[in-house]
């Protein structure tokens, strides 16, 4: 019997609306086979419906001519009903998204009321973690999303911080891996680690690369490592030549970024890597994305090879033209992972 080849199906068509019909099994099944199921680079936008007070998210494939390729719907969650606007921002490690809420006066200071999310862009699949109450004079809490290769495992890193402090005590950690029904309470010594903590910026944005959850300290020198596996904090110092507050980053995008599983530092205010991509591509676009028309919005790639740079635009289909009026961000990037939540 001879062999056709026929037309191929566009990867959007594959991702979201198969995959996620499948079963856990068989997808896992698939990825033994398809080397090349997760070998494209998306974009995970959001916007927000205030009138209904619903939070939409989209996926939009990044290709290497530059087309204009229509962005998918993938999910859309209810917000509370506050008076200042709270909505879900993201991490991503190996295609699963960690959502949770934000007040967007502080990006990073997460809602202790709403429950955490691991969301996968791919198959749709959502599960959200079981809560877990904060102390009374918690002040704001923050999430930080990571995985360790060694171990195969991912987790979500919970950061209270007390005022007034308990005693000593003025931050409270707490872990939670894929896979287990609680939060784990982690002792940390404050007096053993060297950096201050109290004024360690724990809204930043971090950046997990091999196995460990990095930030900038942003008052002090060090990068502030966390590792997944021991469940550790460490301090890395910076390159000499690097000042971070001659090349510091306006919250809260940061001053530092994942490149190619190495930590990039930013020394500039101007044209700030948010992510690298599949084509070796630097992502250059703030969290808020520039629009040419209400229809149409761009992001600007940087290939570090030749040094040029491009322009990939962002169409979103007919159905939710009326959102265009509304200021979209662009969350993060991810790549294509049929990876189950529940093992």
């Amino acid at each position: 019997m001879e062999s056709s080849d026929g037309p191929e199906l566009p990867s959007q068509v594959t991702c979201f609306e198969i995959l996620p019909r499948l079963p856990s099994k068989s997808l896992m099944r698939f990825r033994c086979v398809n080397l090349g199921c997760n070998k494209h680079t998306h974009l995970l936008l959001t916007a927000s419906d205030k009138t209904t007070k619903q939070q939409h998210f989209f996926s939009l494939q990044i290709n290497q001519q530059g087309s204009r390729t229509p962005a998918a719907h993938l999910l859309t969650l209810q917000t509370p009903p506050t008076e200042n606007e709270r909505l879900y921002t993201a991490q991503c490690m190996n295609g699963l998204a960690c959502l949770y809420l934000s007040n967007t006066s502080a990006p990073k200071q997460t809602d202790p009321n709403h429950p955490v999310r691991i969301f996968n862009p791919c198959t749709r699949e959502s599960i959200s973690l079981p809560h877990t109450s904060p102390a009374s004079c918690t002040a704001h809490v923050t999430h930080h999303f990571g995985y360790s290769p060694l171990t195969n495992e991912y987790k979500v890193l919970q950061v209270q911080k007390l005022i007034p402090a308990v005693g000593d005590v003025h931050f409270m950690f707490k872990v939670f891996k894929m896979g287990a029904s609680l939060w784990r309470h982690i002792e940390v010594d404050l007096n053993d680690i060297s950096f201050d903590p109290l004024n360690f910026p724990l809204h930043r944005r971090s950046v997990c690369v091999n196995g460990a959850i990095h930030w900038m300290h942003g008052t002090h020198n060090p990068i502030v490592v966390f590792n997944n596996e021991d469940e550790k904090f460490r301090v890395i110092p910076l390159p000499e030549d690097y000042t971070c507050f001659t090349h510091l980053i306006s919250y809260p995008v940061g001053n530092i970024v994942g490149v190619g599983g190495y930590l990039g530092l930013i020394e500039s205010r101007y044209a700030v890597p948010f992510y690298t991509i599949h084509t070796d591509e630097l992502l250059l676009q703030s969290s808020g994305l520039s629009r040419q028309n209400p229809a149409c919005m761009k992001v600007i790639l940087y290939n570090m090879k030749n040094e040029s740079l491009r322009r990939s635009d962002i169409v979103f289909p007919d159905k939710w033209a009326y959102l265009t009026r509304t200021r979209f961000k662009l969350l993060t990037s991810y790549e294509e992972s049929i990876e189950p939540l529940i093992r």
